[in-house]
């Protein structure tokens, strides 16, 4: 490993006796990987070296379609980053791509995309303009596993991802589980209110009707921080519209932890604003609950900077870690 360049001695541990123990670290900027997030609006492209650093983060206002100049921007824009930070392909791992959708990554196949109308080839279109090694991912899995490398824990814990849609991850012994048909921890489509708002699925009462980021943001020309700006400064309106936020979010953990009785934690771009509002959900939860008067068990985000783009770079440096 250190001939490699992956491991170096950083210092000397203090001697009970005898001859001093050596330091080892691993070297961050030893190997580098790329992490892609594809939304409808736009794309995000970060560099994260073995530590998850965030070493470069870009945003293009692109919306997603399905043609030959998409497909050759983004691919276009993942040289720009790797050039401009002066990336070589021998210390280049590879690029983990996430999207709003179900993947099939063994046969890297988009199965299904209603939010946004992703080619089920995705996978074949960019591959004829992205010419390095890389995988698809869900957006929430993804998230999902870079909270998993902050948490540090063999424990299972659930993600709920809250964002323009709902999604989530279920992770336990380090490793994701993504069930049969790649459709493990869809949280954003359990029935929370039968007969209720449509969901953009077809289905009726769905998390993701009543707990997207779209329910805050549509008084806000889609500016969530502006949304809690407002709700900080006393807006009853938007008091009210968050209350019935809450309610329905409460009523979902609150069948997640009867279902997994697990840690909980919140994220997406929601979550990262529920910090100050996390005793008034515990709260809420505690009338819901059968069994628990205190919800220590749940917990807000600790990864707040671009989690699904980072998250998919990190798959590529786990393959690395475990293929050494």
């Amino acid at each position: 490993l250190t001939k490699m360049g992956l491991i170096e001695t950083i210092g000397e541990f203090e001697s009970s006796g005898g001859r001093k123990a050596n330091m080892i670290s691993f070297v961050p900027n030893a190997r580098y990987a790329v992490g892609i997030d594809v939304t409808r609006e736009y794309y995000v492209i970060v560099l994260i070296n073995l530590n998850l650093d965030i070493i470069d983060n870009r945003k293009y206002q692109i919306p997603y379609q399905d043609t030959n100049s998409y497909y050759m921007d983004l691919a276009n824009h993942v040289e720009l980053i790797l050039a401009d930070n002066q990336i070589s392909l021998n210390t280049f791992l590879g690029i983990g791509i996430s999207l709003p959708a179900i993947v099939d990554t063994n046969n890297h196949l988009v199965q299904y995309a209603d939010l946004i109308n992703i080619a089920p080839d995705f996978y074949d279109r960019l591959s004829q303009w992205l010419h390095h090694p890389f995988e698809l991912y869900n957006d929430a899995n993804s998230a999902g596993l870079a909270e998993l490398w902050h948490y540090q824990s063999s424990s299972a814990i659930i993600y709920l991802s809250l964002s323009n849609s709902v999604g989530g991850a279920i992770m336990y012994d380090g490793n994701l589980l993504i069930g049969d048909h790649y459709r493990g921890a869809e949280f954003g489509h359990m029935c929370i209110v039968p007969h209720g708002k449509k969901c953009y699925c077809g289905k009726y009462g769905c998390l993701d009707s009543y707990c997207s980021a779209k329910n805050l943001t549509a008084f806000t020309n889609g500016d969530l921080n502006e949304f809690f700006v407002q709700l900080r400064n006393g807006n009853q309106g938007y008091k009210n519209v968050f209350q019935s936020y809450l309610e329905h979010l409460a009523f979902a953990v609150n069948n997640l932890r009867l279902c997994f009785d697990s840690d909980i934690v919140l994220g997406g771009n929601v979550g990262i604003f529920l910090s100050e509002y996390l005793d008034e959900l515990k709260e809420l939860l505690c009338n819901l609950s059968p069994y628990e008067t205190n919800p220590d068990y749940l917990r807000i985000c600790s990864f707040h900077t671009e989690p699904s783009a980072a998250g998919a770079a990190l798959s590529c440096i786990n393959t690395f870690i475990q293929e050494l």
